[in-house]
């Protein structure tokens, strides 16, 4: 029975998670509410639907309450690999969600399903110390592709969330561990601790995602196809905006800046005389190029289709090709050229490289008459 001290508590704790409960909902509608559900779309959906279940989950985990709902457990539990695959859609611009990807999620909750219903035992044990483990690792890994990506993404309302998004989710996985050993007086407290910490992140997912919106959930370009730059004439270009644009073709075509293995978002800013958040704002919006890595690739990845299916390069080998063009190392480039033409570099060399024609030996007149002779 609870405290009558603590009654007031308990009401307040309900009623902050309907707030988060609320948010959360609001926000799986706003991301929901389209004819074209690109892949962070859903997987947002997905994600806020597991943070409602979360929400509820807590509640009855932290005031001891009987609760069997297999389903909000499943949810609840999968929410930190969820949260994971949202953010590799969100941030790395793939316009489909490779397989090996929900291997996180279902890593998971498979954990957190021997830890829970495995009888007691040094297994159920070890299960929730992987289950644990595992949940560290893979806020770890959300804080490295935040930073990672930092600097070449383009998409500038995507770039600033970056940084709040993961120490948000870092934040809140300290704050859970802290409400899982029960610090304060009663079971109320952590209750109420994980209830605004939850609030909190469903007001601040609400409001960044739905702000950013549509910018952060657009479809990515699909690796065959380029992205349609916009008309300047049919956009509101400043006259330095244009003559940025001016220099940056000419930078990239007439120069070929771009094999430089070293190249920038800062170095080419600074090779046109533009401030770098001008540049990216141009790159994005108007050559409509999502990711600066993906921008400098794509020429890359063209001039190395016509080196691979040249006859007179025949004899360079691919790695050769691929620091002429700029690449560091060859994984890179066999990453890159494989996520835009769809096989590896020495597939395609294969296929586009004309066949030679058979040789055969032709016997002439000059042999034939020496022969006659030395008879």
């Amino acid at each position: 029975m609870t405290d009558p001290a603590q009654i007031p508590f308990a009401a307040l704790e309900i009623g902050v998670r309907g707030i988060a409960v609320g948010a959360f909902a609001a926000t799986a509608v706003a991301l929901g509410a389209s004819r074209k559900m690109t892949p962070t779309r859903w997987v947002g959906v997905l994600m806020m639907a597991c943070a409602i279940a979360h929400v509820v989950d807590g509640h009855f985990y932290y005031t001891l309450s009987r609760h069997y709902d297999l389903v909000t457990w499943a949810l609840s539990a999968s929410a930190a690999g969820v949260f994971w695959l949202f953010c590799s859609v969100l941030f790395e611009d793939e316009p489909s969600i490779p397989l090996w990807r929900f291997s996180v999620p279902g890593a998971v909750l498979a954990l957190w399903a021997a830890g829970a219903l495995l009888p007691t035992s040094p297994a159920r044990a070890a299960a929730w110390w992987l289950f644990a483990a595992f949940s560290v690792g893979i806020h770890c890994h959300i804080l490295l592709t935040a930073w990672r990506g930092w600097r070449i993404d383009l998409v500038e309302r995507r770039r600033r969330l970056r940084a709040p998004l993961a120490a948000a989710a870092t934040g809140y996985m300290f704050i859970q561990n802290l409400c899982d050993f029960s610090f304060g007086h009663g079971p109320v407290l952590p209750s109420l601790v994980q209830a605004l910490s939850l609030a909190a992140l469903g007001i601040g997912s609400a409001l960044a995602l739905l702000r950013a919106e549509p910018m952060l959930v657009q479809a990515a370009v699909a690796s065959d196809a380029a992205p349609t730059p916009k008309p300047a004439e049919a956009l509101d270009l400043t006259p330095a905006d244009r003559l940025v644009l001016t220099r940056l073709e000419k930078a990239m075509t007439e120069n070929e800046v771009w094999r430089g293995e070293d190249l920038s978002i800062g170095a080419l800013a600074a090779l046109v005389g533009a401030p770098e958040h001008r540049l990216r704002k141009l790159i994005n919006g108007v050559l409509g190029h999502r990711n600066f890595a993906d921008y400098v690739n794509g020429r890359r990845i063209e001039a190395a289709k016509v080196a691979l299916a040249d006859p007179e390069q025949a004899l360079k080998s691919v790695s050769t090709i691929a620091y002429e063009l700029g690449f560091g190392s060859l994984g890179p480039f066999n990453r890159a050229f494989r996520a835009v033409v769809g096989v590896p570099p020495t597939a395609w060399r294969q296929e586009a490289t004309p066949a030679l024609p058979h040789l055969r030996l032709v016997e002439t007149a000059q042999a034939a008459s020496k022969a006659d002779k030395r008879a």
